[in-house]
């Protein structure tokens, strides 16, 4: 039977609450010390071992911490203190998972503990796990039912269920005076379609509201909601006199007067709507932009022209970036296509737009042609985009946003080079542009030049900073870091390339790490509504380039919070355990690169191990992203891990049903017949032919080799259209390669390459 601290002697007793105290203050050493002096005399105390095993990891001796840990646990398998040492000591290591599980095994003991209650729930939050959550918020209320902040969090627990609500909490919150607070609650009452006494509730919570814009957003969403338009519109007048470029103020408006933008018998009524209010506010570009969205033919046209000749003379370079939505709708494009010809043509001949009685300043005529060389780049016609571009810079030289198209047009056209050097030009312009700087930087690792970017991307870094690419990773620059990555990679250094990849990968576990800290805080603070928001979007982030290469990932301890900063003894439970609250390390200088040219990562003796982990991280920050399912699959077949192939062959199928890298397999052929099938239906389709091919030489690369080769030294043929883009043909000449191909077909495929694309350095 394991050792009770009841049955120590009242000295090492002393010892084990000293120790404890000593967890608080952070003097590890010190601690480790003192529960060593018990562990001394009575080596079958699983609760000391389980603090040793805290103290040791806090400094970072975590293998032995984790044996020392394994060893309490052992020892006194039932002792929720034990237990709850072993989830603070996995959450230092920002193993949710494994310490989620390990509070849930010291509730088992004791199921009433505040601090354990709390700190599951923590990790249920962090997790997304929202259904154990409401269940652990709900033990918290039965256990405290005085503590405001527990009835929060199970609010905010319910509204993440997006289960309707009444209990006990509105009146609760009721007694706060907090503005926030009160705002949630009318938020909590609106979602649960109780909109007319959200209303009541609204009216009598005025007086004690800061955020007024807040207050007035939903009282107009409320009237509107309950169908008293006309006091809604009013209040939706009063919200654009605030700030008339907001969309949703002004959808609101339009609703409220019975108009819908998305029924098209409505839309001549919403352009009277929208030219009234534009004259009201002239200044408002969304009530200029917005008759775009739904308009057509000669509606708009005049729409369109009458933005247009506003930006023009205004001299505003972001036009182009205004309109580039509207370029889905091809007609649109050819319509703005026309207008920006036709402008080009009158300030040409005469200074003037058509029907205007003055002449227009002179920057119009280079707008014109800075918009028009964007055009043709959007359209791939890059040397008409050049020759508007070079006729914009030669009547006005000195503007660097025309230095900055340029370059980007010669990106497009594969001119890595020319666009590194343009942009560079655009640089020595305004040396002093951080946003400048930062855009040559990129050009110049895209051309693979890492030691001239990182000469110019210290520029910025503080003169005092003992290592100064070590800070640009501080500041968690990850642009940088994925474009150096890039381009080590392809100057074929795998190790640097593989160093920048796993910094990257760290930064984004600290974003994810960095939310711990505030589901606490923002129960704290009664910063529901943005606290919600931030649970609605769940952390992820977009796919980096960086991410599917494989490369071992570590993870880092957690910051702060107020959660981990203290361990005291919260009181003894029935079973006579003892409470924790979590503890944070010592701080700890920086660590030196001791490998700088990412040696340990090429040399790894489980690469596919550590390309899982990538896998991982891929699925939990850009789980919809077909690019993720795909790494997935391949080191899941790697690891003839046919199961999770599968898995993710279907996650690939819910993320895009469509992707060329879905082949289907018909029942009645063989493998090959149902490839024949495949690329004979999609033959046009570059990046089926290109899917097939890989398909191809996975299944028999010796007999197959001929027909890869074949069709991938063709891929710039014409009849792939658009779909030849500099990446395909790229990729089909690595596939040509690796079929076999010889020096003398790729010096063709790179002459029918240059033919697509002439300015192009990379074939």
């Amino acid at each position: 039977m394991p050792l009770q601290i009841s049955q120590l002697p009242h000295k090492e007793q002393t010892l084990f609450r000293s120790a404890l105290k000593l967890f608080e203050v952070r003097q590890y050493k010190k601690g480790l010390k003192t529960v060593e002096q018990i562990l001394k005399k009575f080596p079958q105390h699983g609760e000391s071992h389980a603090v040793k095993g805290l103290f040791l990891a806090n400094l970072d001796r975590k293998d032995e911490g984790y044996a020392s840990l394994r060893k309490g646990l052992e020892i006194d398998p039932n002792s929720s203190l034990c237990w709850q040492i072993s989830g603070l000591v996995h959450r230092l290591d920002a193993n949710y998972v494994e310490s989620s599980k390990s509070f849930a095994n010291a509730l088992k003991t004791d199921s009433e503990n505040i601090q354990i209650l709390r700190d599951l729930a923590q990790m249920q939050v962090q997790l997304r796990q929202f259904d154990q959550l409401v269940e652990t918020r709900l033990k918290l209320v039965k256990v405290n039912p005085g503590d405001p902040m527990f009835w929060l969090g199970l609010a905010v627990a319910h509204q993440m269920n997006k289960r309707k609500w009444k209990l006990n909490v509105a009146a609760m919150l009721s007694k706060s005076e907090f503005s926030e607070l009160l705002l949630y609650k009318n938020w909590l009452m609106e979602l649960n379609g109780d909109y007319n006494d959200a209303l009541d509730n609204l009216k009598e919570i005025h007086s004690r509201i800061v955020d007024i814009t807040a207050w007035k957003v939903q009282k107009a969403r409320l009237l509107l909601q309950v169908g008293r338009k006309e006091v809604a519109a009013a209040a939706y007048q009063d919200l654009i006199e605030r700030n008339p470029d907001n969309n949703e103020y002004v959808r609101g408006y339009l609703s409220c007067n019975g108009l819908d933008l998305a029924n098209s018998a409505d839309h001549s009524a919403i352009i009277e709507v929208l030219e009234m209010l534009e004259e009201q506010f002239p200044r408002s570009n969304s009530l200029k932009f917005l008759p775009l969205t739904f308009c057509e033919g000669d509606n708009f046209a005049r729409a369109a022209d009458k933005m247009a000749k506003h930006a023009l003379r205004k001299g505003i370079p972001s036009l182009f970036t205004s309109f580039k939505s509207l370029y889905n709708d091809a007609a649109k494009s050819k319509a703005l296509e026309d207008l920006f010809e036709k402008y080009h043509g009158a300030i040409s001949s005469s200074k003037r737009f058509d029907n205007s009685t003055a002449d227009e300043p002179e920057s119009a005529l280079v707008w014109i042609l800075f918009y028009l060389a964007q055009h043709f780049d959007y359209h791939t016609d890059y040397e008409r985009a050049l020759s508007y571009i070079e006729m914009a810079i030669s009547k006005s030289p000195e503007t660097v946003e025309l230095f900055m198209v340029k370059a980007k047009i010669l990106k497009h056209a594969g001119d890595t080079q020319s666009a590194r050097d343009t942009m560079d030009v655009a640089r020595q312009m305004d040396i002093k542009d951080r946003f400048v700087n930062s855009k040559t930087v990129k050009y110049m690792l895209r051309n693979s030049e890492v030691d001239e970017a990182e000469k110019t991307m210290v520029m910025f870094v503080r003169e005092d900073a003992p290592h100064k690419i070590q800070e640009i990773v501080d500041m968690q620059a990850i642009w940088y870091m994925q474009e150096r990555g890039d381009a080590y990679n392809r100057l074929g250094d795998l190790g640097r390339a593989l160093k920048q990849y796993h910094q990257v990968q760290v930064s984004f576990d600290a974003y994810y790490n960095d939310q711990f800290d505030f589901h606490q805080y923002s129960l704290r603070k009664f910063t529901m509504r943005s606290y919600v928001d931030i649970l609605a979007v769940g952390g992820h982030s977009v796919l980096t380039p960086g991410l599917h290469c494989l490369g071992p990932r570590r993870h880092q301890p957690i910051p702060a919070s107020d959660e981990n900063k203290r361990v005291t003894r919260n009181g003894t439970s029935k079973q006579g355990n003892h409470t924790l609250s979590a503890g944070v390390g010592e701080a700890k200088p920086a660590a030196v690169d001791k490998d700088p040219s990412g040696s340990e990562y090429v040399e790894s003796a489980d690469l596919l191990a550590d390309g899982l982990k990538f896998v991982e991280a891929l699925e939990k920050f850009a789980g919809d992203q077909p690019q993720t399912h795909l790494s997935a699959f391949e080191v899941h077949l790697r690891m003839n891990k046919y199961f999770l192939v599968l898995k993710a062959i279907n996650a690939l199928k819910t993320a895009d049903p469509a992707h060329p890298a879905l082949i289907p397999w018909p029942k009645s052929y063989g493998a090959l017949s149902g490839l024949d099938t495949y690329m004979t239906e999609n033959a046009a389709s570059l990046p089926h032919v290109l899917a097939a091919c890989h398909a191809l030489l996975a299944m028999d690369a010796n007999a197959n080799k001929e027909r890869v080769k074949a069709a991938m030294l063709s891929a710039a043929a014409p009849e792939f259209g658009s779909a030849r883009t500099i990446e395909s043909l790229l990729a089909a000449k690595a596939l040509a390669i690796k079929a076999g191909a010889e020096p003398s077909d790729i010096d063709k495929f790179a002459v029918a390459a240059k033919q697509v694309y002439p300015m192009s350095s990379c074939f």
